[in-house]
């Protein structure tokens, strides 16, 4: 169960015994000594070797029922998942893929920061998955998930690495496009190798696509830190109430996808040529989206119209926006020239304007002119639209916007 999505941008640690907390070091070494140097495997192939070693965890809170996956990483019972699934359950099942069920489990060691544990049923010769090394992962190689979204045990999707973020928490999370659904949770993201790379652990409500894992590494480190078995009413006894970060901000924090976006939003340049039909004029026109404010819930952004003809005309449209109040969020691709008076000559044609609304006239529009002669104009409206010539940018800048709007409906910005 995606537990830890419940309420954003848009986030590999290699622990020792020594010291589980320490930062990890991407390097270009090679996996970790006995780790398998296999070719790549189709993602059939990725799933017969994997879907063995994946397990349901089921069982009962005082708020209802629980659902999720976890891995087994070792022949005599040691499985992993994510703290989340385990941490409220009174009673718990373990479901092998073969059909086997252990009503019990023990828990020898959990993370609190990064949502995991492991666990332990009394098992023997179980098949184990292997762990492979989350420092030396390459953008964009394909990953496949496994896990058991709402009870489908030996579930696939298949996807890339999409990229590897900063939890803002002392910790990296891998992000993929792979699908995730509720009870995926603690399930393993895998490379091309048939080895874990991850645990599955949350998704962005407010957007697709966007879903994240626990770097595997962080798990090799917590299985040199193992204590005593303990049981599920000791383990909670023993975290008291305190809550995983991962659990509490399901994905980036508004901080982080605000500065993602002072980032990209320069990033939106529309630039053509067209013709005023009506005073025979040949005009350049450059589009640019600007942001002036973004550091809080309330943000001021729009788009900045430069015109270059006998002169050199700047005309500037911010828009205050409470985030919180926006409602939906869209993209579309259109004709950047649609009026009548004008000709398009040259340039970029089309757009991907991305449509921000809100569900009444609550978005503070400024408009002004370097012409002298052009008053500014002030008025409020529920919609606003910035420009993009590429449509791959465009959706993740309104599905930042979108993730920024759910943290700063939920007061859980910072």
């Amino acid at each position: 169960m995606l537990r830890a999505a419940s309420a954003l941008i848009w986030a590999a640690l290699l622990c020792s015994a020594q010291n589980t907390n320490s930062a990890p070091k991407r390097t270009s070494s090679g996996p970790p000594p006995g780790s398998a140097q296999n070719a790549a495997l189709t993602t059939a192939q990725i799933a017969k070797r994997v879907a063995p070693s994946v397990v349901v965890i089921q069982g009962k809170t005082d708020s209802g029922d629980v659902l999720g996956s976890g891995f087994i990483v070792s022949k005599d019972g040691k499985i992993v998942t994510n703290l989340h699934v385990i941490r409220d359950l009174k009673t718990a099942t373990v479901q092998l893929p073969t059909g086997d069920l252990f009503d019990t489990l023990s828990v020898l060691a959990t993370d609190e920061r990064r949502d995991l544990a492991i666990v332990k049923i009394a098992g023997f010769n179980l098949p184990a998955l292997e762990l492979g090394n989350s420092d030396v992962l390459t953008i964009g190689e394909p990953l496949v998930v496994v896990g058991s979204p709402r009870g489908l045990e030996g579930t696939v999707t298949a996807g890339i690495l999409s990229s590897v973020r900063d939890s803002g928490e002392g910790f990296e999370i891998l992000q993929t496009d792979a699908a995730v659904n509720p009870g995926n949770s603690g399930g393993p993201l895998v490379n091309s190798k048939g080895q874990a790379i991850g645990v599955v652990s949350f998704k962005l409500r407010s957007a697709e696509g966007l879903n994240f894992a626990i770097p595997a590494n962080y798990v090799r480190g917590l299985l040199d830190t193992l204590h005593e078995p303990m049981s599920l009413e000791q383990m909670r006894r023993s975290l008291g109430g305190n809550t995983s970060v991962v659990q509490q901000t399901d994905g980036p924090s508004l901080k982080e996808t605000l500065d993602w976006l002072r980032e990209k939003l320069p990033l939106g340049v529309i630039q053509y040529v067209r013709s005023l039909n009506n005073r025979n004029v040949i005009e350049s026109v450059l589009l640019q989206t600007a942001a002036w404010q973004l550091d809080a819930c309330t943000v001021i952004i729009g788009t900045v119209e430069t015109d270059t003809w006998s002169e050199t005309l700047v005309d500037e449209n911010r828009n205050t926006v409470p985030l919180g109040l926006l409602t939906s969020w869209s993209v579309e691709h259109r004709e950047n020239e649609e009026s009548t008076l004008m000709t398009f000559v040259s340039g970029d044609r089309m757009g991907y304007r991305v449509f921000l609304h809100s569900n009444s006239n609550n978005i503070l529009r400024a408009l002004s002119f370097s012409n002298p002669h052009i008053p500014p104009v002030a008025n409020a409206t529920d919609t606003l639209n910035i420009i993009f010539s590429d449509e791959s940018l465009a959706r993740r800048v309104a599905e930042a916007f979108h993730h920024a709007s759910d943290l700063c409906r939920t007061k859980e910005a910072f």
